[in-house]
């Protein structure tokens, strides 16, 4: 009886690990995809787009919020005449909603690849 009460207990402590990771990576992700916009919106180069979203990313591990991110890429846009709202923001860090990605087509590793030259 002990030992499966330790075994739920081993389970629950690891599907909360899991979960945390999760939700971790979620938010790495979302900050990375807003720094992406921002840099796009700025022009700039992938370099630096990198820089910016490990700038980001390091805030997050420190502390700072979603809505404190959102406001840190608000103002650097506005600073840039690129004014944004939260919202627009907001958008784009849940789901990368910017119009110029919802228009190209998506490709992953596990998609297939068509090839122009049988056609």
């Amino acid at each position: 009886m002990l030992k499966s009460f330790e075994e739920r207990e081993r389970a629950e402590e690891l599907l909360y690990a899991v979960g945390e990771q999760r939700r971790f990576l979620n938010r790495r992700a979302g900050a990375r995809a807003l720094a992406d916009f921002a840099i796009r919106k700025l022009g700039c180069d992938g370099q630096t787009s990198r820089d910016q979203a490990d700038v980001l990313i390091d805030a997050m591990v420190h502390g700072a919020s979603n809505e404190d991110l959102l406001e840190r890429v608000r103002a650097d846009l506005a600073a840039n005449v690129a004014d944004f709202s939260l919202e627009e923001l907001r958008a784009v860090m849940l789901g990368g909603s910017d119009p110029a990605l919802r228009t190209r087509p998506v490709v992953t590793p596990r998609s297939a690849v068509r090839n122009s030259s049988r056609l």
